[in-house]
């Protein structure tokens, strides 16, 4: 099956699988395929990203349940279990927690914001970061499934 059979979801679905299943070879070059100027499938990164943003929702308001009027937060602690200021989070990975913060809390043009921040970015090592931490983030909470 080619990358423009699967769709969005589908792509989405490859790359979970295939980082859960620890085959870091088939990760690089499926990353290659999305992330640098000259990527053939450069175009899809942002869904790519909005995509496994909504899983990570999905299983977050299915595991606490969906809360009308609620508002989602978020406390980042470093390695030594020290709370951090949300400035001290590297950009792309700041978005991220952003991104899916505001997609919880029903602020979809927020999402895209914080999403559109990540793929304008023109480092391409931050494009890497934010979507190995939704990847991460995706395969905790689903179990890799």
């Amino acid at each position: 099956m080619s990358w423009g059979e699967l769709g969005v979801r589908g792509l989405a679905g490859q790359l979970r699988q295939v980082a859960s299943s620890g085959d870091l070879d088939g990760l690089a070059v499926l990353l290659a395929q999305l992330i640098g100027e000259r990527a053939p499938r450069r175009h899809l990164f942002q869904p790519v990203l909005l995509e496994l943003i909504a899983t990570i929702v999905r299983e977050l308001q299915h595991r606490v349940g969906r809360r009308d009027g609620a508002l989602y937060t978020v406390e980042v602690f470093d390695d030594d279990d020290c709370l951090l200021e949300i400035d001290a989070v590297p950009p792309a990975l700041r978005a991220m927690l952003r991104a899916v913060l505001a997609a919880l809390n029903d602020d979809g043009a927020g999402t895209r914001f914080q999403v559109g921040l990540v793929t304008g970015d023109p480092d391409p090592l931050g494009r890497l970061d934010a979507v190995v931490h939704v990847l991460r983030w995706a395969n905790a909470l689903t179990g890799g499934k």
